[in-house]
């Protein structure tokens, strides 16, 4: 019995539970009667809301300087290629001089034979006198440039080492919170919960068609979830189903579409037994995980490396939900509780989400 009880603690941290995130519905939560957060948990949780804010606003900070220093280092090899033409026009010039063996321009004048010639003679050096100081004067100012350019570029890099220092600390802080706000509900819930652990979750071998490599054909870095959809309960949506608010984009879809990992990454967790039913969620590459909820069928499982377009599951209407869909979630850390707006997630990294099968 110890045993269940221990299993049943594990599960409910995989995801923050009901009351604090409010994902699960307030009428769910009444029929349990589960007790109410405290005052601990519900800080926790408000901490980690402020913190995902400020992780985003970093993020926002990093693309921009992103940006900058890639607009730094094309205006750098646009400066070394004018320095390089620059350099070959001095040296054209120093073999012109080198090949008149050294004559001044006014030893040059002295040997002219006519004054017409003279005359003309005169104005070629003046002119050339003039395009030499200004040939001069360009290249001192493109190697001004070029040092400021590589100035610039060292100060752009060590302001992005900087803030994602910082992001990567704040998300670290985020997870302590919302492992800590976990504990603290999961501790309230056990004895509710009686030692019951969740019955199997519905899980097959992933299909053999849609293995990594052949996932990777004909398919960009990063796609939408499902291939055709509708768009309903969008993020931060108010309603009954819900304690708060809506954490996520939901794609009305019917049961059985294949659900589709947004990019390249790693499953961290595929399991059953909370509001969300049958569940995974995948961390990326880039830090951020994707969660994929209320599904029919499991199709992979934690520990497995994904890759973008690959099917990982079946929609469906497990846990809490009144219909065939998915529930999608971006998420700063693999923990409920971190989510962040999944469309605009979704652009910045070239995904395209429409409407009624976009």
């Amino acid at each position: 019995m110890r045993c269940k009880a221990v299993a049943a603690v594990l599960c409910l941290l995989l995801a923050v539970p009901f009351l604090a995130r409010g994902t699960a519905p307030a009428t769910a939560a009444a029929a349990m009667r589960l007790p109410a957060a405290g005052p601990g948990v519900e800080r926790l949780y408000a901490e980690a809301e402020r913190a995902v804010e400020r992780y985003e606003q970093v993020e926002r900070a990093l693309g921009r300087k992103r940006a900058e220093l890639r607009e730094l280092r094309v205006a750098t090899v646009g400066e070394r290629r004018r320095l390089r033409l620059l350099r070959d026009r001095v040296g054209a010039m120093a073999r012109t001089e080198y090949r008149n063996a050294g004559l001044s321009p006014s030893a040059r004048l002295l040997l002219s034979g006519s004054p017409d010639r003279l005359l003309e003679d005169v104005t070629l050096v003046r002119q050339g006198e003039h395009a030499e100081a200004a040939l001069l004067h360009a290249h001192r100012a493109a190697q001004r440039r070029l040092a400021a350019d590589r100035a610039a570029v060292a100060a752009a890099l060590e302001a992005l080492d900087r803030q994602a220092r910082w992001q990567a600390a704040l998300r670290r802080s985020i997870q302590e919170k919302l492992l800590r706000a976990g504990a603290g509900l999961a501790a309230r819930y056990l004895a509710l919960l009686g030692g019951d652990v969740p019955a199997r979750c519905p899980h097959t071998d992933p299909d053999p068609d849609a293995d990594p490599a052949a996932a990777r054909r004909g398919v960009p870095l990063w796609v939408s979830p499902v291939a055709h959809y509708s768009l309903s309960a969008g993020f931060d949506d108010a309603g009954s189903h819900w304690a708060h608010r809506h954490t996520g984009q939901d794609f009305a879809v019917p049961s059985g579409t294949p659900v589709r990992a947004v990019g390249d990454g790693t499953v961290v967790a595929a399991g059953c037994g909370d509001g969300f039913g049958n569940q995974i969620v995948v961390r990326h590459d880039d830090g951020y995980c994707t969660h994929y909820a209320h599904l029919s069928v499991i199709e992979t499982a934690p520990g497995r490396r994904v890759r973008a377009g690959q099917r990982i599951g079946l929609s469906g209407s497990s846990g809490n939900s009144t219909g065939p869909h998915l529930h999608f979630e971006v998420r700063v850390t693999p923990q409920m509780g971190s989510a962040v707006p999944p469309l605009p997630w979704l652009a910045r990294h070239g995904v395209r989400v429409a409407g009624p099968d976009g």
